[in-house]
């Protein structure tokens, strides 16, 4: 049956009821089709997504069928609230034919991502901000947090304070995935990045696992850094997962942004990164998974950042036993001592990982460090980089000591050819 809300949402609406946007009618309408597979009769279920829209007309085949119902979605699309609960209630008449149906979770998530403020809560349909009011909106597509950080790290069952709504999925790395994600408040509405974590990379079993998560996120949030994105927010969602919050960065992967620019300016990126590096180590915090897609670059003022802290390790004493023997990191971008023992946790992976990327922005490719072929031949005024990162790629132990090493000796070779200072 339709949903309930106020008439005045209804009717004469166009002031504060927004329109269904394209995109959005292009997945709920390719969902009813999905949804139809599981019938032995698949235009019988079009059909009935016909009819809620007010379109009763039988069409004379599937294929038309699909299409009428489209321009039906398309005819209600004016008014967002009429159009949910339309296809609300052609939802609930075929879940009685015995068809598997989406939740409202999940709905809610699909018309939230695309910036429509209702909530389904049968049988009502909400605006979002009553929904928080009331406390007890959709739990699979929002993440709620406690009042304070060490309560909501070491409860499973979050108790509502903050509701991020999840939109759609903007990343996907080995241990989580990252989704936009918005806030609403009395003084408007913020746009975030949210992490979802799988368990964690150390240890599967996850009430093992939330100290070492609690303990990660204390150390990372003593990173006051430029080049590291800081967290808002964490903790654990309403299905157990793990979440950080954080700023939403407007930019493209560091491996993007440099291909446009000169050689020097890549090289000068790298060392944004390696500040940064060296920053998270004097504070005993490894990433340990640095590539191109883990560091972004701002459009608007061209700062590398470092994101994706998600294989740091904090050094400390930790109990060796307890860590995995299975090398942490991205391949291409591991240094052999880790490969043969992975254990090893020193910055000198980092600094490895930095060499492999610096090479990689000016020559298009990782390097070979077994067969290191020389940037010089790229162009003759590179030469200086190769005896440089030929050390950062080599043993460990004839590999810089600090991050802020590798740093100096690239900015002194920039501004060598640049003849001025770099600061």
């Amino acid at each position: 049956m339709p949903l309930k809300f106020p008439s005045s949402w209804r009717f004469d609406a166009t002031k504060i009821i927004p329109a269904v946007p394209v995109a959005l009618i292009n997945e709920l309408h390719a969902l009813a089709v999905d949804l139809s597979d599981q019938h032995s009769d698949q235009q019988e279920i079009v059909e009935i997504f016909k009819s809620h829209f007010g379109n009763r007309s039988g069409s004379s085949n599937l294929d038309w069928a699909v299409s009428d119902l489209r321009g039906a979605m398309e005819e209600k699309k004016s008014n967002a609230a009429n159009f949910i609960s339309a296809y609300w209630s052609a939802l609930e008449e075929i879940q009685v034919k015995g068809l598997e149906t989406p939740s409202a979770e999940y709905i809610n998530s699909l018309i939230n991502s695309h910036g429509i403020p209702f909530a389904v809560r049968p049988p009502n349909l909400v605006k979002i901000t009553e929904a928080q009011t009331a406390g007890n909106y959709f739990t699979k597509s929002h993440i709620a947090t406690n009042n304070t950080a060490t309560s909501s790290l070491n409860s499973l069952q979050a108790q509502p304070q903050h509701l991020y709504i999840r939109g759609n999925l903007i990343g996907q790395g080995a241990f989580g995935s990252v989704y936009r994600a918005t806030r609403q408040t009395s003084g408007g509405i913020f746009e975030f990045a949210l992490k979802l974590l799988d368990p964690s990379p150390l240890n599967e079993d996850i009430e093992k696992a939330r100290p070492r998560f609690r303990r990660e996120v204390e150390a990372i949030q003593k990173l006051q850094h430029r080049g590291i994105v800081p967290y808002f927010d964490a903790g654990f969602d309403t299905d157990g997962r793990p979440f950080l919050v954080m700023p939403m960065i407007h930019g493209e992967n560091i491996r993007d942004a440099a291909s446009a620019e000169p050689f020097w300016q890549r090289v000068s990126l790298m060392t944004e990164v390696l500040d940064a590096m060296h920053h998270a180590h004097q504070n005993d915090v490894l990433h340990r998974d640095l590539k191109p897609s883990n560091i972004l670059v701002r459009k608007s003022d061209k700062q590398p950042i470092v994101v994706d802290f998600g294989s740091a390790y904090i050094v400390d004493n930790l109990d060796k036993t307890s860590l995995t023997t299975q090398a942490v990191g991205s391949l291409g971008y591991i240094p052999s001592e880790v490969i043969a023992n992975p254990k090893t946790r020193t910055s000198l992976h980092d600094i490895y990982s930095c060499a492999v990327i610096t090479y990689e922005l000016i020559a298009g490719h990782r390097p070979d460090p077994a067969d290191y072929e020389p940037l010089e031949k790229i162009a003759p005024e590179l030469s200086p980089l190769d005896p440089v990162l030929r050390r950062a790629l080599g043993a460990a132990s004839k590999r810089h000591t600090s991050a802020l090493e590798l740093k100096n000796d690239l900015v002194a070779i920039i501004s060598h050819a640049n003849n001025r200072p770099l600061r």
